[in-house]
């Protein structure tokens, strides 16, 4: 039998290693009260319940592997196991373990001496079963997993529910299972934390100062897990053993605006953005407004709601707002932003809904909760998970009021029937800011924009073509604006490289044929759509 090789350590030593876990925030109070637990059935003051553990981890990270570490050190500390654990294959999982003979009432013989070799084969104390080795085919395995807690009461068993969708109901387990971690999405701190151990293991560090920490920590972690494996790659190829703002082009092939990142201030960012005068006109008279009203010792509520079609920069105005507040303390020093769509903040069970959005709302707490299409929260019906989250995230508007921001977004008229869903948004939406779509003329400012980003020059011929693209794009239903500068511009990119190769030329012109070229291709494209459907 092989044995836990670690030092003897306190329960409090064992669970401080979480707070080196990204996404474990809330695990460790569970597992503080579990650790109670361990201790009093290892002193035998306690006999009943299970040591059986459920982990939900949809997010696929590495975060339940951590878990599951803690967990088995814990076990060990408390005399509860004595061997490691090891995982479940799905064929010990769904093996047969309630044979019935020919009357269909009890075990025959030779079945009980099977499965009492089977029972000597799995030595571990602690067996874990991933729904991954499941290969996501969970249907009807509760019942396989209860025969199996049941014959092996002796072990202790740990389940991994990574399905994103589905999953695993702990109800379904006939009190088996009492104990239920839920693993949270990571926040800007838990990647910005992610990000510096991975270097550390790999013997790089990175400068305070380096704005690729902050660049990478606003990816999603799937985005983020790809890209910093590929950074560790290139500064060891590069010999770079610290990662600084002087090196950074040299192991990063993201897009990076290192003057804009590190020089502009929050009010520069806004003068810089093209059009929403009315907008930047309103963003000034808010701040005034705040910074008033907080000399005075009377903080303001600080939540807003941002109306208008996509693409026309609610989100870096969100943006430019938590900046803002960082640089002119109205909230924490820390510039925090935390984006989430509304059915973010919808669970899929009864109860769960409260607390994933308290979990959103504590990752934003001393910066902004920036809402993407949040009338998606529009109760569809009586008593559903939308009223549920409606109702805890008024409340934390309220009790949070000096230390964050909410800013809900969406369509004008979908964004007013939620603020109608319920008469609390009412007082504590302090402003509403209108975002108007752009003109023809902005849109090409802002492909200008985009090429000159990307340093590209522009032949003087291109701007008729696409004002012109855009006087027609913008009838179109649903119309996105910037949305629709970047789909047009990636296009033409396209169209120049391809003119550029086959041409065997080497320059960085945008001509009017590139821009012709990607239009007529969209055109083709659209009208091809159009034609799809059934005949009689």
């Amino acid at each position: 039998m092989q044995k836990l090789n670690i030092e003897s350590k306190t329960n409090q030593e064992i669970l401080s290693e979480l707070d080196n876990i990204c996404g474990a925030e809330e695990c460790k109070k569970v597992l503080e009260s579990y650790a109670m637990y361990l201790t009093l059935k290892k002193n035998k003051k306690m006999d009943f319940g299970t040591c059986n553990i459920m982990i939900k981890n949809p997010i696929e990270s590495e975060t339940s592997e951590q878990i599951i570490d803690v967990i088995s050190k814990l076990l060990k500390a408390n005399n509860i196991v004595s061997t490691k654990y090891r995982y479940l294959s799905e064929d010990e999982v769904r093996e047969d373990r309630k044979k019935e003979n020919k009357n269909g009432n009890r075990k025959s013989k030779n079945n009980v001496k099977n499965q009492s070799q089977k029972n000597k084969e799995i030595k571990e104390d602690i067996l874990i079963i991933d729904s991954k080795k499941l290969g996501g085919r969970l249907y009807g395995t509760e019942t396989k997993i209860v025969e199996m807690m049941k014959l092996y009461k002796e072990k202790v068993f740990i389940l991994v529910d990574a399905e994103r969708f589905g999953g695993w109901d702990i109800e379904d387990f006939d009190n088996c299972i009492i104990w239920k971690l839920n693993v949270e999405e990571f926040s800007k701190k838990d990647k910005e934390k992610y990000i510096k151990n991975f270097l550390e293991k790999n013997s790089i560090k990175i400068d305070k100062k380096c704005v690729l920490l902050n660049t990478l920590s606003n990816k999603k972690y799937e985005e983020l897990k790809e890209e910093i494996l590929n950074i560790v790659v290139r500064s060891k190829a590069h010999e770079i053993d610290k990662i600084s703002n002087e090196n950074i082009k040299e192991i990063y092939s993201g897009k990076l605006n290192l003057k804009k990142d590190l020089d502009k201030s929050a009010i520069q960012e806004l003068d810089s953005l093209i059009g929403v005068q009315a907008v930047k006109k309103q963003v000034e008279q808010i701040m005034n407004y705040i910074k008033v009203n907080k000399d005075k010792g009377k903080m303001p509520m600080l939540h807003m709601c941002f109306l208008g079609n996509p693409g026309t920069g609610k989100t870096t105005v969100a943006r430019i707002f938590g900046k803002m507040f960082a640089e002119q303390k109205i909230l924490s020093d820390e510039n925090k932003f935390v984006e989430v769509h509304g059915r973010d903040l919808i669970a899929k069970y009864v109860g769960w809904t409260a607390a994933v959005t308290k979990q959103k709302i504590k990752e934003a707490e001393g910066g902004v909760l920036f809402i993407d299409e949040a009338y998606s929260l529009t109760p569809r019906y009586r008593n559903g998970y939308e009223q549920e989250a409606i109702a805890t995230l008024i409340k934390e508007m309220e009790d949070k009021r000096d230390n964050l921001c909410v800013i809900l977004a969406g369509y004008t008229e979908e964004m007013y029937e939620l603020l109608k869903s319920n008469p609390g948004f009412e007082s504590r939406i302090q402003f509403k800011v209108q975002f108007p779509d752009y003109t023809e003329e902005e849109l090409y400012e802002i492909f200008k924009l985009m090429a000159k980003e990307e340093g590209y020059k522009l032949s003087g011929q291109i701007k008729e073509a696409i004002v012109k693209y855009f006087e027609y794009d913008k009838k179109k239903e649903n119309f996105a604006n910037a949305r629709e500068v970047r789909n047009l511009f990636e296009k033409v990119e396209f169209e120049q490289a391809d003119r550029v190769i086959r041409n065997e030329e080497n320059e960085r012109l945008i001509k009017k044929c590139d821009v012709e070229n990607a239009i007529n291709r969209m055109d083709k494209i659209e009208i091809k759509q159009s034609k799809i459907g059934f005949c009689m």
